[in-house]
């Protein structure tokens, strides 16, 4: 019974995220094994190559990858997957395959991100993808895209799990790797909080004609050719701004307790898969379209994608246009990689600790410093026994409190 509770105290409990992860990583990996021997065999919907219409437009890498090629090469894929994810289901605690099965679950979730998602991820993918404006519009080679993305994110869970469980159980070692995650994050949103900051502010400048990262006369026929982008071009900054503010919740009180004027949630605290969730499909989308903007950037033509005359109306190749994508060609990865990495900070900073648990002289010093409201919320203690012995102590701090005045008015009666 003692060895039950310890597990599931470890993992999280039964419907802990840790459980369920490798499982369905094994099945997506099924899923797609079936899929391409489908697609080998001539079955509809495969969704690159010429299938793909819009893919070229979103600098797709796989927009030259046709049937007869792609669909033996994802059935590959999908075997390969199969393999790490049953690695992933285990618990073997050697050094050399448990840095195997990180290895290989984390490169499973880096192909998936770094080769087919594309800039389409970023209007699919939370916060945008949140509008049904996308969703409504989208083609099955669109939300292929969103079914791999899924894939990303299982394997990349499971690894997670996979590293948790078969870590050195040593408390000291754990808080070390905690702060050394939490302080890399710290670092880590800050400059998430200024890369799209350059976009937002040349884009703002276009809009109102004003020639910054471009020559004058690309921003005249901007506004000539589509006077739309008059609205267009402020809008994308405040997406862009909104990001960094976002961002910044991450450091901030309200990124962990929601504010008092939004109705119904004010005081809860913030759940924490809401933060990861939409940070973590933010840096996919970013990813995607970032890569796409440096391609452009480079003068890397894919295979049906337009140039930069049919998009803009100008020959944008040289490196005078380097502000035409609002910088985002060489920030937008950054400010992905970046966010990934503040998001892990974030979850270190906030997340249960069921493996360390506080000592007494901990819990004396929470309960006096006020809880810590000067500190970060993930240093005070987060187990029910911690509270209770939290509370406990608050108790015997007032009956102290009051035996001593007690005492003293007695002695104020005799004299």
């Amino acid at each position: 019974m003692t060895a039950l509770t310890t597990s599931a105290a470890r993992h999280g409990g039964r419907r802990s995220w840790r459980r369920w992860a490798p499982a369905a990583a094994s099945g997506w990996a099924w899923f797609l094994v079936v899929l391409g021997i489908f697609w080998s065999s001539g079955g509809a919907g495969y969704p690159f190559g010429r299938n793909d219409r819009t893919g070229p437009d979103y600098s797709s890498l796989l927009a030259g990858l046709e049937r007869a090629a792609g669909g033996p090469l994802i059935t590959a894929f999908g075997v390969a997957a199969l393999v790490v994810a049953g690695r992933l289901d285990g618990r073997d605690r050697r050094p050399t395959r448990r840095r195997a099965g990180i290895v290989g679950g984390v490169g499973v979730a880096a192909v998936i991100v770094c080769v087919v998602l594309d800039g389409r991820m970023i209007i699919m993918l939370p916060p945008l993808g949140i509008l049904p404006i996308g969703w409504l519009r989208a083609d099955w080679p669109t939300l292929f895209q969103v079914v791999a993305a899924a894939g990303a994110a299982l394997f990349l869970l499971a690894s997670i799990a996979y590293a948790d469980a078969t870590s050195d159980s040593d408390p000291h070692g754990l808080r070390r790797r905690r702060a050394a995650w939490i302080r890399a994050g710290r670092i880590a949103t800050y400059v998430a909080i200024a890369c799209p900051l350059p976009y937002a502010l040349i884009r703002l400048a276009w809009s109102r004609g004003w020639a910054v990262g471009a020559p004058e006369p690309f921003v005249v026929s901007l506004l000539r050719n589509q006077p739309e982008n008059v609205y267009i071009e402020p809008t994308l900054a405040s997406f862009a701004i909104a990001g960094a503010v976002l961002t910044a919740g991450l450091l901030c009180r309200w990124g962990r307790v929601f504010p008092r004027w939004i109705p119904v949630l004010r005081g809860r605290v913030v759940p924490m898969w809401v933060p990861l969730l939409l940070g973590g499909s933010a840096v996919l989308g970013i990813f995607g379209f970032g890569r796409g903007l440096l391609l452009g950037q480079l003068g890397v033509h894919l295979p049906g994608q337009l140039d930069t005359f049919q998009l803009w109306g100008e020959p944008v190749n040289d490196w005078a246009y380097w502000g035409a994508g609002g910088l985002g060609w060489c920030l937008f990865p950054l400010w992905s990689i970046s966010l990934a990495v503040a998001l892990t900070g974030y979850y270190h900073r906030y997340a249960p600790r069921a493996r360390e648990t506080p000592s007494a002289e901990d819990v004396d010093r929470e309960v006096t410093s006020g809880g810590g409201a000067g500190r970060d919320a993930g240093s005070a203690p987060t187990t029910r026994a911690a509270r209770t012995a939290g509370s406990a102590c608050v108790a015997s701090r007032i009956r102290t409190a009051c035996g001593s005045w007690r005492l003293r008015a007695s002695e104020c009666s005799s004299q």
